[in-house]
């Protein structure tokens, strides 16, 4: 079966070709006629990879950056979006929508849930390939709808990145509100506690008193050696026990004695006082210190809750499209003649092969298993 079998089946079976070639153009256009208008208006959005904030400047890697767009693609097309923009286009108020919600439901279901699964239907998404640029395009048969909730579905993909980085700075907002009030708790049970010891011991200045007894205690050293010299040397003389002046200044040495050994308790008494002081009052300056870093961090955090900024703008807004984009009467008609095309040549062989004539040399050789000599 060559190139000229099929040209012989084509000129035998032309009008069916034709007919099934008509009938396809003529079917295609008159659903081309009759199919609704569909509109879709598209808004761009750029996409920064560098995450900064007056807080925290971040450069995305490079290789997280495809993952990073899959992601907000999710974003986009999540239901929590749809949720928003179900929101801003206030389309529960809609009376009709209510009605086709019934009738396809029941009444089963949530209605919020169901207007943003129906508006997810026509959301149409699509990433550059060479750029940070998404374009966010909606479909509808009415070109100020599409336009009206592509820009929706781009103010509400915006809002959802500010939550989604507002939310863990505000719950941990939280939870440093309660950690400060525990810090702030135990600061002050410290300084209680160190106030406490200060007027049970009567401390008022510990180091100029403990400076005084220490100098106290050094002239007492001093005296008591200077006392047992002296009573070294009235032993060295031998006086007698009973000799008054033996007398005076052994009694001497133990009276400098005495005050010394008093002395050194209360140095000692003293000295404690100022460790137990000192183990106090480090307490204090750590719960402090505790505290202070807790509440700057705390700070930080509330500022970053309050942050309602993101790293994407919108580069344009969505317009009413004039023209439709469906359906492509071009497209349409162009695949109408090629598709008629090959209906007609399939059909027409299809004919030939069940309904089998002679219409060439070839067949009649094939036929009668002869030669053709000649043809008049």
């Amino acid at each position: 079966m060559g190139a000229k079998f099929l040209w012989i089946i084509f000129k035998a079976r032309f009008w069916l070709i034709i007919f099934v070639l008509g009938f396809t153009v003529f079917s295609a256009a008159m659903i081309t006629l009759y199919q609704p208008r569909q509109y879709v208006a598209k808004t761009s959005l750029v996409l920064n990879f560098n995450v900064a904030t007056p807080f925290e400047q971040t450069v995305l890697p490079a290789q997280l950056s495809s993952s990073y767009v899959v992601t907000q693609l999710d974003i986009i097309t999540s239901q929590s979006v749809a949720l928003k923009v179900a929101g801003i286009l206030r389309l529960e108020e809609n009376p009709l929508l209510k009605e086709e919600f019934l009738s396809a439901t029941g009444g089963v279901g949530s209605f919020k849930n169901w207007l943003a699964s129906s508006i997810r239907k026509s959301l149409i998404v699509e990433p550059s390939r060479d750029s940070r640029l998404v374009d966010i395009g909606y479909m509808s048969t009415d070109p100020d709808v599409a336009a009206e909730t592509a820009n929706a579905f781009a103010k509400a993909y915006i809002q959802t990145t500010i939550d989604l980085s507002m939310e863990p700075a505000a719950r941990s907002a939280v939870w440093f509100d309660e950690q400060l009030k525990l810090l702030r708790k135990r600061l002050e049970e410290a300084q209680g506690k160190l106030t406490d010891y200060q007027q049970q011991q009567g401390i008022v200045a510990i180091d100029e008193r403990l400076d005084t007894e220490t100098s106290r205690l050094n002239e007492l050293s001093k005296s008591y050696v200077t006392a047992q010299s002296e009573t070294y040397d009235v032993k060295s003389r031998q006086l007698g026990e009973n000799h008054p002046e033996y007398l005076r200044t052994i009694k001497r040495e133990r009276s400098v004695r005495a005050s010394l050994e008093a002395q050194k308790k209360r140095f000692l008494q003293i000295k404690k006082q100022r460790d137990e002081l000192g183990v106090l009052a480090r307490e204090v300056e750590n719960e402090q210190q505790a505290y202070e870093n807790m509440l700057q961090n705390y700070y930080q955090t509330r500022l970053e809750s309050q942050f309602n900024q993101t790293n994407i703008a919108i580069l344009n807004t969505a317009i009413p499209p004039s023209t439709p984009s469906s359906p492509n009467v071009m497209v349409n008609m162009i695949s109408a003649v090629f598709l008629g095309s090959v209906l007609g040549f399939v059909l027409a062989f299809l004919l030939e092969l069940l309904d089998r004539r002679i219409r060439s040399e070839q067949d009649i050789e094939e036929l009668l298993d002869t030669k053709v000599l000649v043809t008049l």
